[in-house]
């Protein structure tokens, strides 16, 4: 879902400059990207925002050398001459662990994906917890897709475990897949955040009507649409976003404090 809130903000920047957005969804899947960037060249767009599912595409790159001009919205790996426009990743990490640690959640997971977003994020988390004045411990569950269904399977995976050994604190990679282990969890009589407290990210407008309402990072995804689309006009540069997508923790029912009563 945060995707489509960077193409929602993407499209309205647009439109506010008479241009319009054509919208492609890679589904995770690099061929299919790959076909999209291809097509777009066939239709020979004047420019092209790009959210790639792992590193920058080489027929990204070879659109760039002919004169078609992109803006990455993510990490740019290595040297690069393109403009990339990212939220601050390791911060949000920072951020979640940060609250679980001051909540006393001293036995955290991180789930996750294998995207370069998410290594920074659970970097992030790994830093807070080395910072941690109380002693604290960070497991980490990697995983291939980061989706609802995922949440679930890693929620049932833990449950297998005597409950002395489920973690107190999880920050998940995304939010769809802190909505797939909240779900699994309270199926299975877990209480968050009494016995549990559990941090998502991103924000989607689904994490505020959770059956728990999920504490989660918050990116302002339009915003980084709207300015990719800035940018590739020229009314905007990429120096000009420093500091502005800064992440903010928004904090709900999942991880609110426990009382001495063992009510949250």
């Amino acid at each position: 879902p945060v995707y489509a809130e960077i193409a929602a903000g993407a499209e309205a920047e647009a439109a506010a400059h008479g241009r319009f957005i054509l919208v492609a969804n890679s589904d995770e899947s690099p061929e299919r990207e790959r076909a999209y960037i291809n097509f777009f060249e066939s239709q020979q767009v004047s420019g092209v925002v790009a959210a790639p599912v792992g590193d920058v595409p080489t027929e990204l790159l070879g659109l760039s050398r002919r004169g078609t001009p992109f803006v990455l919205v993510g990490i740019a790996p290595g040297p690069h001459s393109y403009p990339a426009i990212s939220g601050d990743n390791e911060r949000g990490g920072y951020l979640a662990a940060s609250h679980l640690l001051a909540q006393g959640r001293r036995r955290l997971l991180f789930v996750g994906g294998t995207h370069p977003h998410i290594d920074l994020r659970l970097a992030g988390a790994r830093r807070a917890v080395a910072e941690s004045m109380a002693p604290a411990s960070l497991e980490v569950v990697r995983v291939q897709v980061q989706t609802a269904k995922v949440g679930e399977t890693v929620a049932r995976t833990l449950l297998e475990r005597p409950r002395s050994g489920l973690p107190d604190g999880i920050l998940a990679g995304n939010d769809l897949l802190a909505l797939g282990l909240l779900h699994g969890l309270i199926v299975a009589g877990v209480r968050v955040p009494e016995d549990l407290s559990l941090v998502g990210y991103d924000d989607i407008e689904f994490a505020d009507f959770a059956i728990v309402p999920l504490t989660s990072i918050r990116h302002p995804s339009a915003a980084l649409g709207a300015s990719a689309v800035r940018i590739l006009l020229g009314i905007e540069d990429e120096e000009d976003t420093r500091g502005r997508f800064d992440p903010q923790l928004v904090v709900r029912a999942t991880s609110l404090p426990v009382g001495d009563d063992g009510h949250a």
